[in-house]
């Protein structure tokens, strides 16, 4: 409690005198694609807060979504090295670690390197330009992982910390993805957080300080199958989540989505230059309480713990998003795709995929999520 006491004080910032967010508002998440503003007025209509990608989502389209009265998220990685994007080569060499397992697109970064900040304030500026109303960076637990940079909690809190005074220059507000192990130190400077998978983790009650405060936890959980039906599982129902923003996803963050209260809706999307992003594994991993933590995937010997099984009365079942390089991709065959041909970075199989399955060359069908996802790579 002390050590938790003397970060939030060490590191605290002036808030905005009003935030947006407020406890329990409904959201929207896309990542694969970019929503298709010209099919306005876009499905969820009652969902005030959106979160999209920053690079593939222009301005035309942020303003737009806030010309209906949404509260738009900018999401980007600030924690990896994504090989795909535009700024991707100004990454100096000596402050990147080591590649993220089931990511080998992406390493993990030096986050207190003054170059890698000036990259960073350079993303953030670009959120501003563009007219988000508040930023999503990801992948800020390299603490939890095998980064290979010796990163501790104390630089995850600073580095957090410096975007929130960042993204303050440009009258934007800040929410911590994940990261588990640092949110009571950040609370005081977060306007809200972004969870994956706590309910099937069963860690979601370590959110309850954080929803006390009146400030959203926006959640979301990956069942299969996607449907109405899942709303009665641990994801909406689990210890821990009444009072979170909860939204139930395909792991390639697409424009489905099922509400706890049973709605379905399918946002209308389009373009989208990055790869589609299902989760990564997220293993509970001791902190300095007893109770686990989110993490990303490591390439040590922690050992995993099983997923809370859904309520029995749904047959719903919860994903865990575990990559393993033991699963074979699935069989090249005509099949639904009638010999049509995936692009890189498409989705080419998994649980109920209609689409094609064979990649165009010199790609493969591989397992990021067997065997609910595969992806031309």
């Amino acid at each position: 409690m002390l050590a938790t006491l003397f970060w939030a004080t060490l590191f605290a910032v002036p808030s905005r005198a009003q935030s947006q967010f407020v406890k329990g508002q409904k959201w929207q998440i896309v990542l694969t694609g970019v929503p298709d503003v010209s099919k306005s007025p876009l499905p969820p209509t009652d969902a005030p807060v959106w979160d999209i990608d920053l690079f593939d989502s222009d301005a035309a389209t942020i303003m737009a979504l806030k010309a209906t009265g949404k509260i738009v998220i900018c999401y980007f990685s600030a924690g990896t090295v994504e090989d795909w994007r535009s700024d991707a080569k100004d990454f100096p060499v000596g402050d990147v670690g080591k590649v993220l397992p089931e990511w080998p697109n992406e390493k993990w970064i030096r986050t207190g390197s003054t170059r890698i900040r000036d990259i960073m304030a350079k993303r953030i500026k670009l959120a501003g330009d563009k007219g988000c109303d508040a930023i999503d960076p990801d992948n800020i637990d390299p603490q939890q992982n095998d980064n290979g940079l010796n990163l501790q909690p104390g630089d995850a809190i600073a580095y957090m910390q410096w975007m929130a005074t960042e993204a303050a220059k440009h009258s934007m507000e800040i929410g911590l993805k994940n990261a588990l192990d640092i949110v009571d130190a950040l609370t005081p400077t977060l306007s809200f957080a972004v969870n994956e998978q706590c309910a099937q983790l069963s860690e979601c009650d370590r959110y309850a300080a954080f929803l006390a405060a009146g400030k959203p936890v926006f959640h979301v959980e990956y069942p299969t199958p996607l449907d109405a039906a899942a709303a009665r599982g641990v994801g909406c129902t689990g210890p821990g989540t009444a009072g979170m923003s909860s939204v139930l996803k395909r792991l390639a963050l697409d424009g489905l989505a099922v509400y706890c209260d049973g709605s379905v809706v399918d946002t209308p999307t389009k373009g989208g230059t990055g790869p589609p992003r299902p989760t990564r594994t997220l293993t509970p991993r001791p902190t300095t309480t007893t109770r686990p933590s989110t993490t990303r995937p490591t390439t040590t010997t922690r050992q995993s713990t099983t997923p809370a099984p859904p309520p029995t009365t749904t047959t719903t079942t919860t994903t865990t998003a575990r990559t393993t390089s033991t699963r074979p991709p699935p069989t090249s065959t005509s099949g639904p795709g009638n010999g049509c041909k995936s692009k890189h970075w498409d989705q080419c199989g998994g649980n109920d995929w209609k689409g094609c399955t064979i990649c165009e060359s010199p790609y493969t069908c591989k397992g990021v999520s067997p065997p609910w996802y595969y992806q031309c790579l």
